[in-house]
């Protein structure tokens, strides 16, 4: 396995390249990567995280501590949390009843919407070589690509001697004991159906061959962001989101003016937009409606879910950049709710290697996806009163496959292989906000969202609550008084973020702490307001929304027939009514 080095004389250049004043004091202010920011302003020297006192981003040659002590926490993270008991006693204690599972993969899914880089910062090692290529978040351009005309291998011909394209591409799944022909066996005769994302081969022109055996290595997923085919439940939701928009498709055509031949590729394109416009004022809303909901500390949500909510970051105009406190802090979340396995659908249950590891890039030869990897959507998210896998709660523990040493391998010297280690290096490398100083700037600003949390109000608490918890698993990670005391002082983001989850008095582990909410609540639902004002909607009910935006391309509202679907559950059973997939085999619902 190759050892990626890095530059550290690389972080030193981006430090020097701007210079400000701190206390009358020479402050360097790194040099920001493309398309990302601060929160709320720059922090100065005096405000950035610190490492044994010392700040990453001036002193290069104390990278190699850095990685160091940045192993020894991400190995007392391996500990699992003792958390308490539940009340209903078939709830293992470490589940979150509160947000099932389906919503670790759907702020995934969000998350590819806000953020697109081509490399980590924990990998590189340089913030002049990360950039976020996501110039316009959350209208689901990771999942609409640039449109039948920019991204045309996205979308299925409309008919075989039709060349529009309106419709998103799909394919078909196969059954794990299958005939030849497709069919699931002699008697029952029934066809594979399009319940996974399209997926394709590569022609052999370079001389590299990755065909084995009979079967074809569809080694290509066929969409707007590979990210979109990481695992199988990612590429799941991704196919749920084409069967909506496909069904949306058909309403706006059954809805629309009869088309005189030579204005049917324009009609063609009108649906498409109409369509597209419809499912992200629907997401935008389940993303207000029920997703913030579930993940929010609940007086952080009431304060940002309401009408005109007043927003602290208020950052000029221009470009939409992302806070780096959000994409290498706060959201980083979501890796501690991912579970050991799940229950994929009534027949079939994998444990989490196995589904990081079913992707074309990963495991072309057994794509697409068989029958076994065909998500039951009751089992993700509560649909009829189903039990669905639930979430993790949250809290400073990430499931044991999330160190999977094929997929997140070892970088550096350290040789630590995981995802958990890359969170926590990435973070420290970005000269974002130390915890104290972020906490002050927010209690300067909003006073009544610091003193509602004795962990943000009061400092000396906060130092000996993460004091006592690093040093309470002395078997974990070697810590040494000294980094105990520097990460109780000035603790890295993330997993302050997760530390302050799992804190809080009768909700531990249930949902973010006020720190976390404050951030992730401030970014997304400003990403909202900008997103909607895009898209052509005002403020109001789904129902109203959509009548907007249908009259934006018709005279009659073609949507009328949509019901107010307000999460996840609805959004699920209303896309197996019109895909007409409510018997479907295997089940969809």
């Amino acid at each position: 396995m190759t050892v990626h080095s890095i530059d550290a004389s690389s972080l030193k250049a981006a430090a020097d390249a701007s210079v400000g004043s701190d206390a009358g004091t020479a402050n360097p202010q790194p040099a920001m990567a493309s398309g990302f920011r601060h929160f709320l302003d720059t922090p100065l020297a005096s405000q950035r995280f610190r490492v044994f006192g010392i700040d990453p981003l001036v002193s290069p040659a104390h990278l190699s501590e850095i990685r160091a002590l940045m192993n020894r926490l991400s190995r007392r993270m391996d500990a699992e949390i003792r958390w308490p008991q539940h009340g209903d006693p078939s709830i293992e204690h470490w589940e979150n009843p509160t947000i099932p599972s389906g919503y670790t993969y759907l702020l995934q899914f969000i998350a590819h919407d806000l953020v697109h880089s081509a490399m980590p910062l924990s990998i590189t090692g340089e913030l002049g070589a990360v950039a976020n290529a996501r110039r316009a978040p959350l209208l689901l351009e990771s999942f609409y690509g640039h449109g039948p005309v920019g991204s045309p291998h996205l979308y299925a011909l409309d008919a075989p001697t039709d060349d529009r394209r309106t419709k998103l591409r799909l394919g078909r799944m196969r059954w794990k004991f299958a005939n030849g022909d497709g069919s699931k066996d002699n008697t029952n005769n029934m066809k594979c159906p399009f319940r996974d994302i399209a997926r394709t081969r590569v022609e052999d022109l370079t001389g590299i061959d990755r065909d084995r055996g009979a079967r074809v290595a569809l080694t290509e997923a066929l969409v707007a962001d590979p990210r979109n085919d990481d695992h199988a439940i990612i590429s799941q939701l991704t196919a749920l989101f084409a069967l909506l928009h496909n069904g949306l498709t058909d309403i706006a055509r059954r809805g629309e003016p009869v088309s005189h031949a030579n204005g049917r590729f324009g009609a063609a394109y009108k649906r498409f937009l109409c369509a597209r416009d419809a499912l992200t004022a629907i997401y935008h809303h389940i993303i207000r409606t029920d997703v913030m909901r579930r993940v929010l500390h609940p007086a952080i949500h009431a304060a940002y879910a309401g009408a005109n909510p007043w927003f602290m970051d208020r950052h000029s105009a221009g470009d939409w950049e992302i806070p780096f406190e959000f994409s290498h802090g706060a959201f980083r979340f979501g890796h501690a709710m991912v579970r050991p396995e799940y229950r994929i659908n009534d027949q079939s249950r994998h444990d989490l290697n196995n589904t990081l590891e079913k992707s074309s890039a990963n495991d072309p030869l057994n794509m697409p996806l068989d029958d076994t990897w065909m998500v039951q959507w009751s089992r993700f998210f509560p649909i009829n009163d189903s039990e669905p896998n639930f979430s993790r709660r949250i809290g400073p523990y990430l499931s044991d496959a999330l160190g999977n040493d094929q997929i997140f391998y070892a970088f550096d010297a350290t040789e630590r292989v995981g995802l958990l280690y890359r969170d926590l290096l990435g973070a420290s490398l970005a000269g974002m906000w130390s915890v104290d100083a972020l906490i002050a700037e927010i209690g300067r600003r909003r006073p009544d969202f610091v003193a509602q949390s004795r962990l943000l109000a009061d400092r000396a608490y906060r130092v000996g609550a993460l004091r006592q918890w690093l040093s309470s698993a002395p078997t974990y990670g070697n810590l040494g008084d000294d980094d105990i005391e520097t990460i109780s002082n000035d603790p890295p983001l993330p997993f302050f973020i997760l530390f302050e989850a799992m804190q809080q008095e009768s909700a531990a582990g249930l949902h973010l702490g006020p720190l976390g909410s404050i951030i992730t609540a401030e970014v997304i639902f400003a990403a909202l307001e900008g997103a909607r004002a895009s898209v052509g909607y005002a403020a109001g009910p789904l129902a109203a929304q959509l009548a907007q935006l249908s009259r934006n391309y018709y005279a009659a509202n073609v949507f009328s027939e949509i019901p107010d679907i307000a999460s996840m559950a609805q959004l699920v059973e209303w896309t197996a009514e019109i895909a007409d997939l409510k018997q479907a085999v295997p089940a969809f619902l």
